[in-house]
């Protein structure tokens, strides 16, 4: 029995550590596949919805393309045309840190004694020290994001090709199934998909709404460059937990900077409230619990994820990790594995009550 348990432990973590090294040497080719992958599902029941109306298959695939292209770009056409407004203002702001740093420079000899040519030399000595470590990480990220901009095209091929012969795939995949689990394998495989496109289309929609949050009241209390801000501050957020941190940075560092300590405030408070909108009400309603997977291990998932695959592992990681939750469920050799990954807490009592509610009134709509 012991002897059982050891070999199958060891059997666990071999595979594992194969697992992770044939996905960090495997990443140049794997990332753009895996974006494909998602994708594909993402865009499978616009797909099938055009093709419902009576449009053929390759011009239904070639307008989801078409529908991805216009939301990227669109995306960039936005921030371009921000940046251009915020350049007019860089003049302005170089005076004003010049003068900030002027202010902290004169507290800061009064307070310790410390003459400005030594604060100098000591933030040199700090900067130095900290760019070493700091650097790679930066050149890391910024990697990653290029990376992902330079296979942008292979990605919407695969998600062509993935989209084009679908039944092609499901087949291949139900052949070396046996005939007696054919019937689970298309509800696990039923499943899969939903939980990436459902994953995938509700956190953009979450960012969208986001975004039309935060931008409302960025104006409201008057920061300049409002809606590049506000883009800013969202893009991040397709990271959970880590994502609206890194967006709240920027905006606000901008308000401090550009403007005054009270428009820092203000923006502060937009982004409390906003972020407490988003996780509350609209999320949990938009994404819902199409990731049905432990917060703790979810967080474990997203340093691996950059660890291995850099920023677009922080973000392929998650719904990859639920689609292995879900084969867990499905084989019951791996159920344990099931349950470790599940989210045991669930959805809030009032959230069912909320979408039992919902689901009354568009009964009696139908009706």
């Amino acid at each position: 029995m012991k002897n059982t348990s050891i070999y199958r432990v060891d059997a666990v973590i071999l595979f594992v550590i194969l697992v992770v090294v044939s996905l960090y040497y495997g990443r140049i080719f794997l990332i753009p596949l895996t974006f494909g992958v998602l994708f594909a599902m993402l865009m499978l029941p616009i797909c099938r919805k055009l093709e419902g109306w009576g449009i053929k298959r390759v011009p239904a695939i070639l307008l989801c393309i078409l529908i991805i292209l216009l939301f990227v770009t669109g995306i960039f056409a936005i921030i371009a045309a921000q940046i251009a407004s915020f350049s007019e203002d860089l003049p302005q702001m170089q005076t004003k840190l010049q003068q900030l740093f002027t202010t902290v420079q004169q507290w800061v000899q009064e307070q310790f004694g410390i003459a400005p040519k030594q604060q100098i030399e000591m933030i040199r000595k700090g900067v130095s020290n900290f760019s070493q470590s700091a650097n790679k990480t930066i050149q890391g990220l910024f990697g990653g994001v290029a990376g992902l901009l330079t296979d942008f095209v292979l990605v919407l091929i695969y998600t062509l090709f993935f989209l084009w012969k679908r039944e092609k795939f499901e087949t291949f995949f139900l052949r070396i199934i046996d005939r007696d689990s054919q019937a689970e394998a298309r509800e696990t495989m039923g499943q899969i998909s939903k939980v990436a496109s459902h994953y995938l289309g509700g956190r953009l929609l979450s960012m969208l709404m986001l975004a039309v949050l935060n931008g409302i009241g960025f104006t409201v209390i008057g920061l300049k460059n409002a809606l590049l801000l506000a883009l800013i501050s969202v893009i991040p957020t397709i990271i959970p937990y880590i994502g609206p941190i890194l967006g709240s940075v920027f905006p606000l560092v901008m308000a401090l900077v550009n403007q005054s300590p009270g428009v820092g405030l203000a923006v502060l408070v937009v982004i409390l409230v906003t972020q407490a909108i988003d996780n509350y009400f609209i999320e949990p309603f938009v994404v819902g619990s199409s990731v049905d997977v432990s917060p703790f291990l979810t967080i474990v998932i997203i340093v691996v994820g950059e660890m291995i695959w850099g920023v677009a592992g922080m973000v392929l990681f998650i719904p990859l990790l639920a689609m292995v939750k879900i084969l867990c469920d499905h084989i019951p050799a791996l159920h344990p594995y099931g349950d470790l990954l599940g989210d045991e807490s669930g959805e809030p009592p009032w959230m069912k009550k909320m979408k039992e509610w919902f689901a009354k009134i568009r009964g009696k709509k139908q009706g």
